[in-house]
């Protein structure tokens, strides 16, 4: 599959058109284009917006065509320490038909996990590709989970065997909810998720989590702590964890 960090602004003009209360979207565009004001989309929002499965169908109907007038560069990472680092990803349209450009920032700060704060932080900005005026902005973390969790189901929807019945997943952070989520709207068989985990009671809580939410008719969760037990049973295998070791 293409980066769908290309079609990052995409989903964004799609999501500023549905969070208004105009069904008509060029209105929407146009409206906003002519505020003084950006769109501000919070993070309560744009979880009201988007599901994983609209969000994997989206992806599937743009991405041929997007692909060919999207233009990206290289993702741009800066140091600002020898622990902390700024990344750049922008991104903008070729065509008239989707005039927007979108940047993503993003700041890791590693060492935050000692002020109880989030080590990775971002913002997304979307901008006009006519005029250059900021159209809306929002909080790009939540916006990161969606999209890289999509990209994982929708990958799924075209390897995955479609009777795959049991999803491993390796990892319990925040990635991990959307991965689970993501995979169970592109594989409707999947029954079982296993989660594992190198603190045992992070799998076993996010497994109580997701089996107590009555999202998942018919599918169980459980929580593990030896990977090597529980990995080949998993018809799919998806991994959240920045470990370069196994």
């Amino acid at each position: 599959l293409p980066n769908l960090e290309l079609t990052l602004h995409n989903s964004i003009a799609t999501a500023t058109s549905m969070a208004t209360t105009t069904a008509n979207k060029d209105e929407t565009i146009s409206t906003i284009a002519s505020s003084s004001s950006p769109v501000f989309i919070s993070t309560e929002t744009l979880c009201t917006i988007l599901t994983h499965h609209t969000l994997m169908n989206h992806f599937q109907s743009t991405l041929p065509k997007a692909s060919t007038i999207l233009q990206t560069p290289i993702r741009q990472h800066h140091s600002l320490s020898p622990s902390s680092s700024l990344l750049l990803m922008p991104s903008w349209s070729s065509s008239s038909s989707l005039p927007y450009i979108g940047v993503k920032l993003v700041t890791h700060f590693p060492q935050n996990s000692s002020l109880n704060l989030p080590g990775v932080q971002g913002s997304y900005v979307l901008f006009s590709s006519t005029t250059g005026q900021t159209l809306a902005s929002m909080d790009s973390t939540e916006l990161t989970l969606y999209r890289t969790s999509c990209v994982s189901g929708l990958a799924s929807k075209y390897l995955a065997r479609h009777d795959s019945e049991v999803l491993v997943m390796v990892g319990a952070g925040s990635l991990a909810p959307h991965l689970i989520k993501a995979h169970l709207s592109a594989i409707p068989s999947l029954r079982k998720v296993i989660i594992w985990n190198r603190t045992v009671e992070k799998a076993t809580t996010l497994a109580n989590k997701l089996s107590q939410s009555g999202e998942f008719g018919g599918v169980r969760f459980e929580g593990c702590g030896c990977l090597d037990e529980v990995v080949g049973f998993g018809d799919i295998v998806s991994c959240a964890t920045n470990s370069e070791t196994p």
